[in-house]
């Protein structure tokens, strides 16, 4: 996969649908019943219609309290509407469900949310460690940008490398390479990540200023004048000049 999920997208709920049902085997029209609201939350879910997938989610439930998707769903529309304690109770149900790499994956992705990087990264590193799974590179790369976001350069920095060696077109951990290596002052290093990132996927208007910055700083100004100009195309409305990226250079 190219772009990082930081956490679960709701799609795969839909798609582990069939993950669903009672563990312990009961009326299978129950079953059925919590299924198809499971099912129906999750797609408004996938829609950001929070406090409908809510409502679902509570119907299936209250059919079938072991349906798998209904309580991953409530964990992660509990953590978006800032339900903490509650996600992390709907999240610890999910993984005696069903334990996997997705699951992992995005607990710890909650985790970092909630500030508890440390706790994050084992459930990253037991998801990354999991026999064939797809998503490996993206689980290295999410404990990457958590302990970006934690300030732990050095450490995200040995993540980001470990998601490259997966998969060399993981545009997140391009991009924050190119950043550590340029707070690093090393700016060819810099400038070769985000030239990779940009091979991969469009760049966002940060990443456009922090390839020019690194453009700047290895004295080629007419490509530091091509990113700047890319940015602010982009945003019209936050354009900048040349002179201006040099007084915010760091």
């Amino acid at each position: 996969m190219t772009h990082v999920r930081f956490g679960i997208a709701p799609v795969l709920l839909v798609l582990l649908l069939g993950l669903s049902g009672c563990a312990g085997g009961g009326d299978i029209d129950r079953q059925s019943a919590a299924s198809a609201n499971a099912s129906m939350g999750a797609d408004l879910l996938q829609k950001k219609q929070n406090d409908q997938a809510l409502t679902y989610f509570r119907k299936a439930l209250g059919y079938d309290s072991d349906n798998f998707t209904a309580n991953w769903g409530m964990a992660i529309v509990n953590n978006r509407l800032g339900r903490a304690d509650e996600a992390n109770t709907y999240y610890r149900k999910t993984l005696q469900l069903h334990p996997g790499p997705a699951i992992d994956n995005s607990y710890a992705a909650f985790l970092c949310g909630q500030g508890k990087t440390d706790q994050a990264i084992k459930y990253f590193d037991k998801a990354a460690a999991a026999p064939q799974y797809a998503d490996a590179g993206d689980a290295l790369s999410n404990a990457g940008l958590c302990l970006y976001r934690a300030h732990r350069l050095d450490a995200a920095a040995g993540y980001f490398r470990k998601a490259l060696a997966r998969e060399p077109k993981q545009f997140t951990a391009l991009t924050h390479m190119a950043a550590i290596e340029y707070s690093q002052q090393d700016y060819l290093h810099a400038r070769a990540f985000i030239e990779r990132a940009g091979a991969v996927a469009a760049l966002d208007t940060d990443q456009l200023l922090l390839a020019a910055r690194i453009e700047l700083a290895m004295n080629d100004i007419p490509a530091a004048k091509s990113y700047l100009k890319r940015h602010n195309a982009n945003q019209p409305t936050q354009a900048m000049s040349l002179s201006q990226l040099e007084q915010t250079r760091s």
